[in-house]
């Protein structure tokens, strides 16, 4: 089975470029960040990328999960319209599955829901921030667990204790069932950051034991990371190097060695 996990950024009008990777790629999952879904047929092309993504994967992938966490006409900062989205459209992670979602949950962990986009004060406080936890019937009676993440921005990604509390949700989410789990997505996190080893503590980090260089075009930075649990074979685990997103996808193949 293969699992791609991609920042496909809201920033780059890229949703055809994106469609055209993943559909090479031939995923039986993947987990979107920065995923878009439109409420107004007057939303902008480039703010359409979850709806136009999941139609055109629905014959393959017939299962989607959704896990919004704002509704939005725009951005704002300082009352200014600073990107304007032609209508009302959501944001949020995305999990899209070759096999049945049998249940799935938007949870959040700091703040709530909004129903704006206020950048005002975006690098002193962020907005708010939720995991998709979605639970999926396999073949021969498996389940996974995948456990989607865009988290929390801080300027150091070095963290500090809202990633720490963001961490520490995760794993409680992990220690619910004993489910197989992959745990991806884009932390805003350095290896070397105390959240990061929290959830090592739990889960293999793909992105340091393949010694990722970076996952970022342009940047020598590694903040999107696949953690995974003793019963995940790693097959194959890699990025795609490619300037579509502001992310480079990650691309993990696996097996589950047995279920706990």
């Amino acid at each position: 089975m293969k699992l791609v996990s991609f920042n496909i950024s809201i920033k780059k009008g890229n949703t055809p470029a994106v469609i055209d990777l993943l559909d090479n790629l031939g995923a039986d999952f993947i987990a979107l960040q920065e995923s878009m879904m439109p409420h107004e047929e007057s939303v902008f092309p480039g703010f359409r990328s979850g709806k136009d993504i999941s139609d055109y994967f629905s014959g393959h992938l017939p299962y989607s999960f959704f896990a919004p966490i704002y509704i939005a006409k725009c951005v704002t900062n300082n009352g200014i319209c600073v990107r304007d989205f032609g209508g009302k459209v959501e944001q949020g992670t995305q999990v899209l599955s070759r096999y049945q979602i049998c249940s799935a949950e938007n949870k959040f962990y700091y703040e709530n829901y909004k129903t704006e986009y206020d950048a005002t004060h975006f690098k002193e406080k962020d907005w708010a921030r939720s995991i998709l936890s979605a639970i999926i019937n396999l073949p021969d009676d498996k389940k996974l667990k995948i456990i989607n993440v865009h988290g929390i921005w801080n300027s150091t990604r070095i963290g500090d204790t809202r990633t720490v509390a963001q961490s520490e949700f995760i794993i409680s989410e992990l220690l619910k069932d004993e489910i197989p789990t992959i745990v991806a997505g884009d932390f805003n996190l350095l290896p070397e950051s105390p959240s990061i080893k929290i959830i090592e503590n739990h889960l293999t980090n793909l992105s340091v034991k393949y010694k990722l260089k970076t996952t970022r075009p342009e940047k020598n930075l590694v903040v999107d990371y696949i953690f995974v649990t003793d019963d995940i074979h790693v097959k194959d685990f890699r990025i795609v190097k490619t300037d579509i997103s502001d992310h480079f996808p990650l691309v993990l193949e696996f097996e589950i060695d047995k279920q706990r």
